[in-house]
């Protein structure tokens, strides 16, 4: 039976590495977080996990992309996103 991913009894695709706080043009406080997909994969002590690709993404689930270190915009709307520091 296949086994849908990140549901209940299902292996992790991918993880959140960083969360990333931002505000919003309207200057509401939001958490953008990253994920990596990690890729099993075999070595000579067993199996290990190797990094693969990154995404951002903001809690609602809103897909983002990265305009530089401390700028982001979310892809569906061309909102921009700037890092809290």
């Amino acid at each position: 039976m296949l086994r849908l991913p990140n549901r209940p009894g299902a292996e992790k695709l991918d993880n959140v590495i960083r969360a990333i706080p931002v505000r919003d043009g309207n200057g509401d406080a939001l958490t953008l977080n990253e994920y990596q997909q990690f890729v099993p994969h075999l070595t000579m002590r067993g199996v290990d996990r190797a990094g693969g690709m990154k995404r951002l993404a903001l809690d609602t689930g809103e897909a983002v992309q990265r305009v530089d270190d401390d700028h982001f915009v979310i892809v569906a709307t061309g909102e921009r996103l700037t890092r809290i520091k």
